[in-house]
């Protein structure tokens, strides 16, 4: 259950979600195994990013994973538009240490069958977008990075 609906009224709400320091390390010397360790302890009941959600949504677990998105990369395009099936609840949590140097990368949010949708800028390390799958109406897609590169802990609640 929605704990906020008020902030939640263009489907999505950003915020900060204060990382352990090691995970900058982790990010800057690319230890992609040790930071997918820090975030399955994370995100386990009792962890600091599952007791955060916990505040928005009610939920009993998280998958997550960790996206990588260069500009550099031949196969980087856009997304496409999807609803996560029966996941509850989303996020995307940045790692962007520099996200003023990403061009594209937006993530777009809309009400499902609506043209229109906000898009949302790759935020800073450590900020948070929070937001409604399908089972609220609302589905999502990120749009190709042309510049830079766009690091981020994507994750679903279920």
């Amino acid at each position: 259950m929605l704990k906020s609906p008020e902030l939640f009224k263009r489907g999505y709400h950003l915020e900060k979600f204060q990382l352990p320091e090691v995970v900058l390390r982790y990010v800057q010397e690319e230890q992609w195994s040790l930071l997918d360790e820090k975030f399955k302890k994370l995100s386990h009941k009792g962890g600091g990013l599952f007791q955060f959600l916990s505040t928005y949504h009610e939920f009993n677990s998280i998958e997550f994973i960790i996206s990588i998105r260069d500009s550099q990369n031949d196969w980087e395009e856009d997304g496409i538009w999807h609803d996560d099936g029966s996941r509850v609840f989303a996020f995307s949590l940045s790692l962007t240490i520099n996200p003023e140097q990403i061009s594209g990368g937006r993530l777009g949010i809309r009400s499902k069958g609506s043209s229109e949708f906000d898009e949302i800028p790759t935020p800073g390390f450590g900020d948070i977008i929070l937001f409604l799958t399908g089972v609220y109406g609302y589905e999502h897609k990120i749009h190709q990075v042309t510049e830079g590169r766009r690091i981020i802990i994507a994750g679903w609640c279920s």
